[in-house]
C-alpha cells in the first residue's frame, strides 16, 4: 500500500531526527608505546671489547614516570676506579655527548663503538656535566678477557617498523613482518643513518623511531658491503581508529575502551527496560534480556 504525502513527510522527518541523534567517538586503535626498557646489566658483554673505557652508562632519562622523557647522550652510572675514564676525570651523572664526533643515545651506541675502537688508542669524549659542556681525551685500554653470561642478538620494534634490529656497524635488520612498513627490505639489511643522524646500534634505531610520531615518512640510509649508500623511504606504522562509543537513539548504544578491556552493547534501549543489555569487563561477560533474564559468565576467572 502506498504512504501518502504526509505519511513520506512524516517518515522523513523521523528518519532525519534518528540521524540527527546519530553519535559516533572514536579512539586511537595503537597506545604510545612504552619506553624502550633498560637491558639486564649481564646483557651487556663486557668482556672481549676492542677497547675499555671503564663506566656503566644508562639511557639520559628525565627520571620521572609522570613526565618521562629521553635527552641525548647516556648518563654515567658508575665508574671503574683507575681505569681511563677515571684517569680523565669522569663523574656519576656526568652525560656522554659523543665518542670520536658519534652521537650516543643508548649505552649499546658507547658499547658498539668501542668494540669498533683499537685498543691503546686516544679518544675525544664530549661531556655535559650539569650547564657545562667539555671535550677529554681519553686514553683507552684493553678490554678484559672473561667470558661474557650473556649477549644481546636483537631488539624487537613493535611500535613502528613490526622489526627486529640487531648491531653490526650501524643496525642489522634482522627479521621483519611481511606485512608490515619494512616489506621489501631484505633481511641483513645495515641502516647506518636515519634520517641523516648516524646510526650505530640496533637499540639506538629503535628508540628514536620509537620516539617518532605515528605515520611519519623516514628516511634510512643503509650500506652495502661494497660500501655504497642508499637511502630508503618508509613510512612508519600508524595509529588505526577504533570505535569507542555509537549510539542510535533508543535503538542502539555501544561503547567500549580503547583497548577493548570493557565493552557494552544495549539494543533498543527504552530506558526504564531494554531488549537486550550485554557488558563485558575483563573475562566476566553479563547479559540481561528484558529486566527477567539474567546470567553471567567468566565470573572468578583470573586473567592469564
Amino acid at each position: 500500500m502506498a504512504l501518502s504525502s504526509h505519511a513520506r513527510r512524516r517518515a522523513a522527518l523521523s528518519l532525519c531526527l534518528l540521524a540527527a541523534g546519530t553519535s559516533c567517538q572514536y579512539a586511537p586503535e595503537r597506545t604510545i608505546p612504552d619506553p624502550l626498557p633498560e637491558p639486564l646489566e649481564w646483557a651487556i658483554p663486557q668482556a672481549g671489547a676492542s677497547a675499555f673505557l671503564g663506566v656503566e652508562v644508562r639511557e639520559n632519562d628525565s627520571g620521572s614516570l609522570e613526565s618521562l622523557s629521553f635527552d641525548p647522550g647516556v648518563r654515567v652510572h658508575a665508574v671503574t676506579e683507575r681505569s681511563p675514564a677515571a684517569a680523565a676525570g669522569i663523574q656519576i651523572d656526568d652525560v656522554l655527548l659523543d665518542f670520536n664526533g658519534t652521537e650516543l643515545a643508548v649505552p649499546e651506541d658507547l658499547q658498539a663503538l668501542l668494540e669498533g675502537f683499537k685498543a691503546e688508542a686516544p679518544a675525544t669524549l664530549r661531556v655535559q656535566r650539569g650547564d657545562t659542556v667539555f671535550a677529554v681525551e681519553v686514553a683507552l685500554e684493553a678490554g678484559a678477557s672473561a667470558a661474557a653470561p650473556a649477549e644481546e642478538l636483537f631488539v624487537l620494534d613493535s611500535a613502528r617498523t613490526l622489526g627486529a634490529w640487531g648491531t653490526s656497524e650501524g643496525a642489522v635488520l634482522v627479521s621483519s613482518n611481511p606485512k608490515g612498513p619494512l616489506r621489501g627490505l631484505p633481511i641483513g639489511t645495515r641502516v647506518v643513518a636515519l634520517d641523516g643522524e648516524p646510526i650505530v646500534s640496533g637499540r639506538g634505531l629503535v628508540r628514536r623511531l620509537v620516539a617518532m610520531e605515528p605515520s611519519s615518512r623516514v628516511s634510512l640510509t643503509t650500506e652495502g658491503d661494497d660500501g655504497e649508500r642508499r637511502s630508503r623511504s618508509v613510512t612508519l606504522l600508524g595509529e588505526g581508529r577504533r570505535v569507542t562509543r555509537a549510539s542510535v537513539p533508543i535503538l542502539t548504544t555501544y561503547t567500549a575502551t580503547a583497548d577493548r578491556s570493557r565493552t557494552s552493547f544495549v539494543l533498543l534501549d527504552l530506558y526504564v527496560i531494554s531488549l537486550v543489555r550485554y557488558s563485558r569487563e575483563g573475562g566476566e561477560k553479563q547479559i540481561r534480556v528484558l529486566r527477567f533474564f539474567e546470567w553471567n559468565t567468566g565470573v572468578g576467572e583470573l586473567d592469564g
